[in-house]
């Protein structure tokens, strides 16, 4: 009786998750939905996307929308444009928003992270993370890649994860950041030997293959190798750096982590055992993807990549005393709605001098909104 009873609660457990998970999937899908019909996006990069598929489709030649290529995603831009306009490639995105969202939660399950619907609904209601679902720009296919590859390895399904992550890489280099750590990750934790190498293999594969395109449409040369920099001095780098890292939280919620960062510190050094291979794989990628963005402080989207791995580490910290991480998630979703702002740029993201505030201002998502309904309208898609 003892042991069917076991069984009876497992079950209900299980399906009280599953209702979860569908529930949460669904309130995201409603959230993101009107956003669709507003526009490829507000990056003119979703323009130049939309313009390389298209001369790829009709005019059979690659032009990379800007280097280093991003060729998978350029090439299903110009097929879904070609279906169905920018609502058929927003919608694409937000199909792959909500698949990442499934992969993040299955990740965390399986490592037993707290909190994790939680964690997942502040994903979610992540303003950048929001944008970034319902537009026409590669940033949540490339992470939706790394995430579903990781879920396939964890799973054993090496083939497919060893595709997912060669496309991760094939549609941004920059999710070379996220893969490496994760392979060297499960090489350390669970090595499987042939199987791995297998998976690493494919990955490599499929993502050097990814930028053969680039290769040929830069005259046969690595001259597809390039980044944006600006002239900017070490102290210029370094205010962006700050600023913008700021500005993807949003001040409040950048206040109170600093605010407890001591017990955040004080929590990852004493934490569970079980929870060290990915706290430091976690750690792993956000210190890289830091360094990146210290390098290229653009766009506040480069830092989408440390997302889930930031609220990872957070969830861990604060597995004793989970209404810290429930007050930084309504932190960061009032950032959807209003913004304390330090202070303004000249230039969005290209600035050359700033207007120290602080100043009120509508919050990342609606004044995301203006601007994409703005490009929608000056763009005659």
């Amino acid at each position: 009786m003892d042991l069917a009873a076991s069984h009876l609660e497992e079950l209900r457990a299980s399906h009280f998750t599953l209702d979860t998970d569908r529930l949460l999937l669904g309130c995201a899908a409603i959230l993101y939905l009107p956003f669709v019909f507003m526009g490829p996006g507000s990056d003119p990069d979703s323009i130049r996307e939309l313009h390389s598929g298209a001369t790829l489709l009709w005019q059979h030649r690659y032009v990379m929308s800007r280097p280093p290529g991003y060729f998978p995603y350029e090439l299903l831009c110009g097929v879904l444009y070609v279906v169905g306009g920018t609502i058929a490639t927003n919608c694409a995105s937000l199909a792959m928003s909500l698949v990442l969202l499934d992969a993040f939660l299955r990740v965390c399950e399986r490592f037993e992270v707290p909190s994790r619907h939680l964690l997942a609904a502040a994903m979610a209601m992540h303003p950048i993370y929001w944008t970034a679902s319902t537009s026409t720009i590669d940033f949540i296919w490339a992470l939706g890649c790394v995430f579903v590859g990781f879920r396939m390895l964890l799973e054993g399904r090496n083939w497919i994860a060893g595709a997912m992550l060669g496309l991760a890489i094939g549609i941004r280099l920059s999710s070379v950041l996220l893969v490496a750590p994760l392979l060297i990750f499960e090489a350390v934790v669970r090595p499987r030997g042939a199987n791995l190498s297998m998976a690493a293999a494919v990955t490599i594969a499929i993502g050097v293959a990814c930028y053969v395109p680039a290769f040929v449409a830069s005259g046969n040369s690595l001259a597809f190798l390039t980044y944006y920099a600006g002239a900017w001095s070490w102290t210029d780098y370094l205010g962006r750096f700050l600023y913008k890292n700021v500005n993807f939280w949003g001040v409040p919620a950048t206040l109170f982590v600093c605010a407890i960062a001591p017990t955040i510190l004080r929590a990852l050094m004493r934490c569970e055992r079980k929870f060290v291979p990915i706290a430091a794989m976690s750690l792993s990628v956000i210190v890289a993807c830091e360094m990146l963005f210290l390098k290229i402080p653009v766009q506040r989207a480069y830092l989408l990549p440390i997302l889930p791995f930031v609220l990872i580490v957070l969830a861990i910290a604060t597995r004793e005393r989970p209404r810290i991480l429930l007050a930084f998630a309504l932190l960061v979703f009032s950032y959807d709605v209003v913004n304390l702002n330090l202070a303004r740029p000249d230039i969005p993201d290209h600035a050359t001098h700033a207007i120290v505030g602080p100043f009120v201002e509508p919050g990342y998502l609606i004044s995301d909104v203006m601007a994409r309904l703005k490009l929608a309208s000056s763009s005659n898609l």
